[in-house]
């Protein structure tokens, strides 16, 4: 978010919804449950039952599902048991990110023990774009494997594999393909192959639906592993898997929650030897391994081959067991790593500059924003960030060579796979799921995809959803806020997509100490709750340290987390929200619509004197004399010219009144401002974003603050109101 809105969120508590997760609470289970929390927390999220509190609980490898029940599995099991009895070649067809890359990686290293005579082919990013390209056909075509397995691709590719297919047969090459996939399927599009495992196929009965790439090719190796009685071989990859799953951004459910919690133990007691490296090089091998850092630390370095041009690098770091090797991969990485977090940022501003620049985008509910020869391997990260900052589904295309290629995300209730599919009689290719994909189209229908998009939409996306939403687990009370409620939430973990660290809120916390910390990026705060001293962190927001006043009674939005230092474990709680209570709110909101209704000269006694029966204000609150005047003259009168925004109202009234304990605010603070402009002493200009732009005239005439027809006019409605 913008700053100026997170400090008019704190104000006046208009940035996001705060929405309460309510779900009924069976008692005759919660009595069977040790721990009221936990059982709280997964009843909101939908757990309903005792075996599924309890499994979800205690994951274990031996919930995984029978591989068999994918449909294909059988056929693809057998065409493989036949490729390593008859010694034929395999090609493994990735994708270039860190999904595609680590199920190439576990085929690689599985096919290993098999005596299996195994290459891979990863296409790039920027000449070849997503699924089975057209130069990769001709490699394929031309070239004496006997079977391909794709892997996080190929659900799409029904002309792609008739090619192979044919070209092949025609210089008298028999080739088999299996489709290993994860990506929604479009029936028209899914090809005819020897073996397709997807859990989205149609018809599929499969019980669990979102595995990532790696998660099917895991399957696959769990399928071989026990056809030839090794059952248990999948283990050696799951630290591997783990990375892919969190990376792919996956529901962490299910048989996704096995994988990531057993790959987590392994990365943490037994890593291959190249994510050991990458830990070393990434510095994480001194701190826990937990999903978080394994979504910000490990996962962009895997992602970073394949955005900045070769992902076979990602994959040669998984499967080599030199320790030299791995170290000058692991080093390759981070470099690619530092690179393309310095071409996002760039793009990124270009993006906004864009955006910001095109009065049209503000009334369309979809953004469609392109340039030339933007960097296709990062426009999908500011695709990212694009919807977090406006909260609008986002298409960001790269223009080169007559075409575009796009990434999209997309928000809450806007499936993008749809809204793609819809608009596929104008598109070169697409493919993706509900909150993310990929797709090309010509540079000349552009435009055109930017207003069908946006008609397509229209209906779809409310108002409502455009607003950003906060989803708060359970509201606590003071002795809920604690250590040992930290530590009874780990059980949880390991926490992401679809289970995400739970959220609380508390109500009436009193901001007691405050400082800036980390250059001044983030803001430590020192709460009072009912007598309780509770620190917290607000990362990214120290900006906000000019508006945040000691005693601020505030409602927060925060995680419980535990913060070990030299071995001594103490609570700490993550702020991910703040803003004053809601009773300051009320009054801010109130102050602020009398101010603008007394610039037309035309505030509604009626509705101020309900404020102040309500209590929310008091007729100290509209009461404006020449000492107030003169106080903020003079504190103005310093600034020089000054442009203020309705946030910073509320922060120099606030500065204002703890300097002189008068009660100076919001209100007062624009009045004064208003009488200033009409008596001379300034030149006050309101624009048609609130701002007040203020300067100082070359010449101020001594004037009579009491002829001011403005403060005439204020005081006689006061009067009248008593």
């Amino acid at each position: 978010m913008h700053k100026e809105i997170m400090m008019e969120n704190y104000y006046l508590g208009n940035g996001r919804n705060w929405k309460y997760i309510n779900k009924t609470i069976n008692r005759e289970i919660a009595d069977k449950i040790s721990d009221e929390l936990i059982y709280d927390l997964l009843s909101q999220r939908g757990f309903s039952t005792l075996d599924d509190i309890r499994s979800f609980l205690k994951p274990s490898l031996e919930n995984f599902h029978d591989p068999f029940l994918l449909d294909g599995m059988k056929d693809a099991v057998d065409r493989i048991l036949t490729a390593i009895q008859e010694k034929q070649k395999i090609l493994i067809y990735g994708d270039y990110d860190a999904d595609g890359v680590s199920a190439t990686s576990i085929l690689i290293r599985y096919f290993k023990t098999l005596n299996l005579q195994t290459d891979f082919y990863i296409p790039d990013r920027v000449d070849e774009g997503y699924g089975i390209s057209d130069a990769a056909v001709e490699f394929i075509s031309s070239s004496d494997y006997d079977l391909v397995i794709t892997v996080d691709c190929g659900i799409s590719a029904r002309r792609q594999v008739a090619e192979i297919v044919e070209k092949c047969t025609n210089r008298g090459k028999t080739i088999d393909i299996i489709i290993t996939d994860h990506h929604q399927c479009n029936e028209e599009l899914i090809p005819d192959a020897l073996a397709i495992i997807n859990p989205h196929l149609p018809y599929s009965k499969y019980p669990f639906k979102n595995l990532c790439g790696t998660g099917v090719a895991l399957k696959m190796v769990h399928a071989l592993g026990i056809r030839t009685g090794h059952p248990r071989a999948f283990e050696d990859y799951l630290d591997i898997a783990a990375i892919a799953t969190i990376a792919d951004i996956v529901d962490l459910t299910g048989e996704n929650r096995i994988i990531t919690k057993f790959g987590i133990e392994k990365i943490l007691k037994d890593p291959c030897v190249g994510i050991k490296a990458l830990l070393n090089v990434a510095s994480a091998n001194k701190t826990p391994i937990d999903s978080y850092r394994v979504s910000f630390v490990i996962a962009p370095r895997i992602n970073a081959a394949g955005r900045m041009g070769d992902a076979s690098i990602a994959v040669k770091l998984f499967t080599t067991d030199d320790q030299l090797k791995a170290i000058e991969f692991a080093n390759n990485l981070n470099s690619s790593n530092i690179r393309r977090q310095e071409i996002q940022d760039e793009i990124f501003k270009e993006a906004i500059k864009i955006i910001e620049n095109d009065s049209t985008y503000k009334k369309e509910k979809v953004l469609v924003v392109y340039h030339e020869n933007w960097h296709h391997g990062v426009i999908g990260i500011v695709a990212s960030k694009l919807v977090d900052r406006y909260h609008k589904p986002v298409f960001v295309f790269s223009v080169e060579n007559g075409k575009a290629v796009g990434s999209a995300r997309g928000i809450e209730g806007f499936n993008i796979f749809k809204s793609m599919e819809s608009q596929s009689g104008i598109l070169i290719k697409y493919g993706g799921h509900e909150q993310a994909g990929g797709l090309t189209i010509s540079v000349s229908n552009l435009e055109l995809f930017r207003k069908e998009i946006n008609t397509y939409a229209d209906s779809l996306i409310t108002e409502e959803m455009l607003i950003p939403e906060t989803a708060i687990d359970l509201e606590l009370r003071e002795n809920e806020i604690c250590l040992e409620a930290a530590k009874i939430i780990s059980q949880l973990e390991p926490f992401g997509c679809g289970n995400y660290m739970p959220v609380f809120c508390y109500k009436g916390a009193i901001i007691k100490e405050k400082k800036l910390i980390g250059n001044g990026q983030h803001l430590k705060l020192f709460f009072d709750i009912e007598g309780k001293k509770i620190e917290g962190v607000y990362f990214g927001k120290g900006y906000l340290d000019i508006g945040i006043f000691p005693m601020d009674k505030v409602d927060i939005i925060f995680t419980l987390e535990v913060n070990e230092f030299r071995g001594i474990e103490n609570l700490q709680i993550k702020i991910s929200d703040m803003r004053l209570s809601e009773d300051t709110i009320k009054r801010n909101k109130l102050l602020l619509k009398a101010a603008r209704q007394v610039e037309c000269l035309d505030c509604e006694d009626n509705w101020l004197y309900n404020g102040i029966i309500d209590k929310i204000i008091f007729y100290d609150d509209i009461v404006v004399d020449r000492d107030i005047l003169i106080v903020i003259y003079k504190y103005i009168s310093r600034k020089g010219p000054i442009i203020l925004t309705t946030p910073d109202l509320f922060i120099h009234s606030g500065i204002l009144y703890r300097e002189t304990k008068i009660n100076i605010n919001a209100y007062k603070f624009i009045l004064a401002l208003l009488i200033f402009d009409e008596l001379g002493l300034m030149e006050v200009i309101l624009d048609d974003k609130g701002n007040y732009t203020i300067r100082q005239p070359n010449e101020v005439k001594k004037v009579n603050l009491e002829d001011s027809e403005i403060l005439d006019w204020v005081n006689n409605m006061v009067h009248n109101l008593k």
